[in-house]
């Protein structure tokens, strides 16, 4: 979309895509599981895996932190990414013998960001 300036120029103008109030919800609720997650994992709940686990696990996670964000702004790449960190995150899960099938409940969201994704806008 193109606006007149002052001068006279045309100017391109992004159009804002309107983020659903259950988006906003999701995504922080991702956040503050995400914070407990990387808290939980260095204050011995994991102390019977392994010291590389914990490590890996606070990446994934800040991995998801970096998807969130992507799907929080409408971005097109958010969801597609959220969904690649969510399957990463299980495959750690299990390499590390940590796979617990609650952790299949990260696809719901995961879903519903990839419903939207037609509403979301490519990244210039």
């Amino acid at each position: 979309m193109y606006v007149k300036d002052d001068l006279g120029y045309k100017k391109r103008v992004k159009k804002k895509t309107p983020r659903p109030m259950l988006v906003t919800l999701v995504c922080l609720a991702i956040i503050a599981y995400g914070f407990w997650n990387i808290i939980s994992s260095y204050i011995g709940e994991y102390s019977g895996i392994g010291t590389l686990y914990p490590a890996a696990n606070a990446l994934m996670v800040v991995f998801s932190f970096v998807a969130v964000s992507g799907v929080w702004s409408m971005e097109k790449w958010g969801p597609v990414s959220f969904v690649i960190v969510v399957a990463l995150k299980l495959i750690i899960d299990a390499v590390f013998g940590h796979f617990n099938p609650l952790f299949l409940l990260g696809f719901i969201p995961a879903a519903y960001f990839l419903l939207l994704l037609p509403k979301m806008r490519m990244t210039e």
